[in-house]
């Protein structure tokens, strides 16, 4: 390639705890989808085992707080006027029952700080993976959009194609292919209306050419046709060959070849790594300045800020991939099933450890609230994997809230009967020889 380059992009895979689980876990499974579900199904698992511990503390608070609701109304109604008075007598009915306010709350804090930890930190994560992805996709799209243009330049293949002869009919096919080393190189075909024609020469797959979105740009601008009419009068003469509108078109064919045939997507998810919306799966041209701006250092800002070499490359290079014939990427279910099973989880577990004729408690109707509100949210803007991830979690629960409450439910019971058992006198009234 005889244009050089001073503006180099290198990708780096994020990096990090959860980072490192993902990736272990996509190795081994194959697919980030599969990767998510197993963290979602252990990171419930884990949970259950606190949640254990937590419902346990509240169960026992909430019997202690019905046995002191009669003595505490009665102090309060009788030391009402006397606030110094009414807390003594308040903190001898604590006493009394063994009840530490600061005791009952410190589990369910846990869990809470460790819930909000886990859920932002993994969002994060699976945001940042999904952002790499894309980048890297494009990336390589870019490249093959570059290394077909290239082949311009190459006088090799060009003689190839005048000796097979380009009708009017025929146009050009470019095959990406990978050696058993590891190395790409392309091979050009003419496909006539009954033939393909392979020219015979194979050209070097340059691996790091969309690293350099000043020489993309620069094989755009040099080899790319313009849309104006011939007879128009440019700024710049373009040094085009006989052959430029077939490569070109060669170059989107490849484009959308490789975009088809490496799409993630997940049952009617066209793309996990956007959120499932009804827009196109494709990334947009702002996605991919504003994460592709994160791998430039101060000098590569100030050229691509100055040129936009980026936006005007882009605009080419998915020219070839037909958007309208892909469709939309969701429709939002995956924000409505994440809210209802939210809510639904809310309520079983609300339910489920509520006793017979026990009314329920008021706080716990703005969980029904806030926490499907903040899912939504998520849902609805993020990453379909993390989507998936809350919804996974989310259906584990509604499973493991009867399991674990019925644990929680014997492990009282058990309590209850070593305390009876340790009050209670037992008296033998059986005659004893001596």
């Amino acid at each position: 390639m005889d244009f050089v380059s001073s503006t180099l992009i290198t990708l780096s895979e994020p990096k990090g705890f959860w980072q490192t689980i993902l990736d272990a876990f996509k190795n081994g499974l194959g697919t980030y989808i599969l990767a998510v579900i197993l963290i979602a199904v252990i990171v419930r698992l884990l949970f259950s085992l606190v949640d254990i511990v937590n419902k346990k503390v509240t169960m026992k608070n909430t019997e202690i707080n019905s046995k002191m609701k009669p003595e505490l109304d009665a102090i309060k109604q009788k030391y009402g006027n006397d606030p110094a008075m009414m807390q003594q007598k308040t903190n001898e009915i604590y006493k009394k029952y063994q009840f530490n306010m600061m005791g009952s709350c410190i589990p369910m804090l846990i869990t809470m700080v460790l819930q909000f930890t886990v859920f932002l930190t993994l969002w994060n994560s699976l945001q940042a993976v999904s952002n790499f992805n894309i980048a890297e996709k494009y990336q390589d799209i870019k490249n093959i959009y570059a290394n077909v243009i290239n082949i311009n330049s190459d006088e090799n293949v060009l003689s190839g194609i005048d000796e097979v002869g380009l009708g009017e009919n025929d146009h050009l096919k470019v095959e990406i292919l990978t050696n058993k080393d590891g190395t790409k190189y392309m091979k050009v075909f003419v496909v006539k209306p009954d033939e393909e024609i392979d020219i015979g020469r194979e050209v070097v797959f340059d691996d790091s050419l969309a690293n350099s979105n000043e020489a993309v740009f620069g094989l755009i601008d040099k080899y790319v046709p313009e849309p104006e009419p011939e007879n128009s009068v440019t700024a710049q003469e373009k040094t085009v060959t006989r052959y430029s509108k077939q490569i070109l078109e060669a170059a989107n064919d490849a484009v959308e070849e490789n975009y088809l045939a490496t799409q993630e997507g997940f049952l009617w998810i066209k793309n996990i790594y956007k959120a499932e919306s009804p827009t196109s799966p494709v990334f947009t041209k702002a996605e991919i300045k504003k994460y592709l701006s994160n791998y430039y250092d101060k000098t590569e800002k100030a050229v691509e800020k100055e040129n936009d070499y980026e936006g005007k490359i882009f605009d080419y290079v998915i020219a070839g991939i037909d958007t309208k014939e892909l469709g939309l990427n969701g429709y939002y279910l995956l924000t409505i099933i994440a809210v209802a099973t939210s809510v639904l989880s809310l309520w079983l577990s609300n339910r489920l450890m509520r006793r017979k004729g026990e009314p329920a408690q008021k706080q716990s109707w703005a969980m029904y609230v806030i926490m499907p509100l903040i899912i939504g949210i998520f849902t609805f803007m993020y990453t379909s994997l993390f989507a998936i991830y809350l919804i996974v979690g989310q259906l584990m629960m509604l499973v493991l809230t009867p399991l674990t409450t019925l644990i929680v439910r014997k492990w009282t019971d058990h309590d209850d009967k070593k305390k009876k058992e340790k009050t209670e006198v037992v008296v033998d009234y059986r005659r004893k020889d001596i």
